[in-house]
């Protein structure tokens, strides 16, 4: 039995749009809000995450999520969207975001604090690139 073509795209769009309620953003394809339990007091080091990309939810009052590559220098953590992107679009509208690492299920609070063309004091970022420090808020 031969499967065609048409199948898997209908099985792969199958699953992703069943996905939509999974809690958040499922492989390139953006979820809505996060699920998890909630921290509210998030760690001051973030030494301890380890895996290589996290859950990213931004605009609040319509939670959009997306899976992001950070960041950890010196204990701090750090995203560089893309400027282009519609998340990083959000995130420059309101800077509370929700953040989930790897298999945890914990969802921490934070606000995204813009680095780059501000400096900041902990590193010396390209003025050129959006680079945020995600911190509690």
């Amino acid at each position: 039995m031969r499967i065609g073509k048409r199948w898997w795209v209908g099985v792969s769009l199958a699953i992703a749009l069943g996905c939509v309620g999974c809690g958040g953003p499922f492989l390139v394809f953006p979820g809505g809000s996060l699920s998890g339990e909630v921290v509210s007091d998030p760690p001051v080091n973030w030494a301890f995450v380890d895996s290589s990309f996290m859950d990213l939810e931004v605009r609040p009052a319509d939670p959009y999520s997306v899976t992001v590559n950070y960041f950890v220098v010196d204990g701090l953590l750090y995203i560089d969207p893309a400027p282009d992107r519609t998340w990083s679009q959000y995130l420059v509208e309101d800077d509370r975001v929700r953040a989930r690492f790897g298999f945890d299920d914990r969802v921490y609070l934070l606000r995204a604090v813009l680095v780059s063309a501000a400096g900041d004091p902990y590193m010396d970022f390209d003025p050129a690139r959006m680079v945020y420090r995600l911190e509690a808020r």
